[in-house]
């Protein structure tokens, strides 16, 4: 997969998700919980395809959400002084 279409994917999946859940959590282990469950999902999706139980398109599907939810993760993130 090209990389302009991976980004394409990434961002249009940030605008679909801030338009369904526009409040970002403030609660920083409450926002990387948000990360880890799409990675937990990315993680099924994966062991489903190895095991002749899911397609390649749902691990794309789930990498993009991770991607985005991560993007979103730091996007959020108070600049603030590095050792905080």
């Amino acid at each position: 997969m090209k990389l302009e279409t991976v980004i394409g994917l990434v961002m249009a999946e940030i605008d679909r998700a801030e338009k369904i859940h526009p409040v970002w959590p403030r609660n920083l282990i409450h926002a990387g919980m948000v990360v880890s469950e799409e990675q937990g999902e990315l993680s099924k999706a994966i062991l489903d395809h190895d095991e002749g139980k899911g397609s390649k398109r749902q691990m794309i599907i789930e990498a993009v959400h991770t991607a985005a939810m991560a993007i979103r993760f730091l996007k959020n993130i108070e600049e603030t002084e590095e050792n905080e």
